[in-house]
């Protein structure tokens, strides 16, 4: 069961950041996705759950019981390639609306 919560604090942590990320940093992003306040927000709640989704990953790793082998294991490894997708794809939805032709066309307009 540790290793299920871990792996769901770690994936929750990597998700909210890119999530974050990809908003703050499009160009057609609502102001408060840009203000200090979001940013803030966002690293409190990313960098509050990598830590404890670390612990219940190791703790789990370490002293594991049934659920752990049966279920968590599995989900960690499908979980990972999962997070890895989705994240990336959040990443790149601020970078490429930041540097697409369009945007800075218009931006000299």
């Amino acid at each position: 069961m540790q290793i299920l919560v871990g792996i769901a604090g770690l994936s929750l942590a990597v998700l909210i950041y890119a999530w974050a990320y990809g908003r703050a940093h499009d160009p057609a992003a609502p102001a408060w996705a840009r203000g200090q306040l979001f940013a803030s927000a966002a690293s409190l709640f990313a960098t509050s759950l990598a830590p404890i989704g670390a612990g219940y990953l190791t703790a789990g790793i370490l002293w594991p019981d049934s659920l752990s082998l049966v279920w968590g294991l599995p989900v960690a490894i499908g979980a990972v390639p999962l997070v890895w997708i989705v994240a990336r794809r959040l990443l790149r939805r601020g970078r490429d609306k930041a540097h697409s032709p369009l945007t800075f066309t218009r931006g000299m307009a």
